[in-house]
């Protein structure tokens, strides 16, 4: 063994491509690994998706709900696949659905929905910067041009750019339609940056300066927003709070006061109970890019307690990436989440957007009954104890 995995040149996604791959791992290793290469997944399936597989993770797959949701795309109730390892999480949510849907639904709606690549250019000096901001504003007709060369389910919407001395942070902002859309506008904005080298003298650039803050929590994305920026809102009467959540509207206002003042003090970007863990729960059983979880799960909660005695809640999540075409979305367990969802393919992924800030929405009320009530050790003992022997 000369301890390089193993390639084939004609097909490296076959079963015995895999399996050779995996007998090589064995070897290395000394383990059996019996399970790693029981699947059921044509794995030819995976090709763009990953290199040099081994076999299959599997996660287990629950459901939640109905959730109703009353939204500009999604409408309706809706049972929800999340894929967790952590007890007691999906019966939470559970609650959490079943509750807004007790009191007729969530309002939930998309606000933005756009995404950046964010290129850095050095400049000869100041006035040289100036003039390329400039430049930059009064050629975006040309540079929409050169993201249509690249695809025709994209489009350029605007640029922002931020002055550093002699250097110029560029945020192309781009629609992508239903994909998530970073391998589209990459090309598209190098395509952009080859036009302006054309056109205008530059002394050195970088295609992207970590402005455009891709799967990485940050304060313009919160303020700016990056993919779908998506809210959702729901009164709880009181009397359904004291029941169902064994607590007080005025309570979990206090909660949320003292949480928002602990986020502050840790410096935490917005402010939430566990965001994401509901959006990694429905990104992982639905095909979504799990590492978007990073930004996708900043964001922030808004609590009062009403004139008339009752709670107001609701979630903004300013940075959600999801796609419902390409990616991992048409692989088959992944497909079936979506389509459960009623969200697989074109046209659906400001719908999915809405459910899953639906979602978001009634953990974070499920949550806070708990820490307010008390509940929230002993039902981790109940349900989360998957404790080896």
């Amino acid at each position: 063994m000369n301890g390089r995995i193993p390639k084939n040149k004609n097909n490296n996604y076959s079963k015995e491509s895999i399996l050779e791959r995996l007998e090589f791992i064995r070897s290395q290793t000394g383990l059996p690994l019996e399970n790693i290469g029981n699947y059921t997944v044509d794995p030819e399936l995976v090709k763009g998706n990953i290199e040099n597989p081994i076999g299959f993770a599997q996660t287990p797959i629950g459901i939640v709900g109905p959730v109703t949701i009353n939204g500009d795309h999604a409408n309706g109730k809706f049972y929800v696949p999340m894929s967790t390892l952590e007890g007691a999480m999906t019966i939470s949510y559970n609650r959490g659905c079943r509750l807004i849907s007790k009191v007729g639904g969530a309002r939930v709606m998309v606000l933005k929905d756009a995404i950046q690549r964010a290129p850095v250019f050095i400049l000869a000096d100041v006035g040289k910067a100036r003039e390329f901001i400039h430049f930059i504003q009064t050629n975006l007709d040309t540079f929409k041009q050169e993201t249509m060369k690249v695809t025709q389910h994209g489009r350029l919407v605007q640029c922002e750019c931020y002055a550093v001395g002699k250097s110029v942070y560029t945020r192309f902002e781009f629609f992508t339609g239903d994909a998530m859309g970073m391998n589209m506008i990459t090309q598209a904005t190098a395509n952009i940056v080859a036009a302006i080298l054309r056109q205008f003298p530059v002394e050195d650039y970088y295609l992207e300066s970590n402005m455009g803050v891709d799967k990485k929590p940050s304060y313009i994305n919160m303020l700016h927003g990056r993919g779908k920026t998506v809210t959702a809102e729901v009164v709880i009467p009181r009397h359904y709070v004291n029941r169902y959540l064994g607590t007080t509207p005025e309570r979990i206002f206090k909660l949320f006061r003292y949480g928002h003042m602990g986020c502050t003090l840790a410096g935490v970007h917005g402010g939430n109970l566990q965001f994401a863990n509901g959006i990694a729960a429905v990104f992982l059983a639905c095909g979504q890019d799990m590492a978007n979880v990073a930004e996708s799960s900043t964001g922030a909660g808004l609590v009062e307690v009403t004139d008339q005695g009752d709670l107001y809640y609701s979630i903004t999540l300013p940075s959600l990436i999801v796609a419902t075409v390409g990616g991992g979305t048409a692989l088959p367990t992944q497909r079936e989440c979506l389509e459960i969802l009623g969200c697989f393919g074109e046209g659906n992924a400001r719908k999915l957007a809405e459910i899953i800030a639906a979602v978001v929405l009634a953990g974070e009320l499920s949550l806070a009954g708990a820490i307010c009530h008390g509940d929230w050790v002993s039902s981790h003992e109940k349900y989360g104890r998957n404790k080896p022997e």
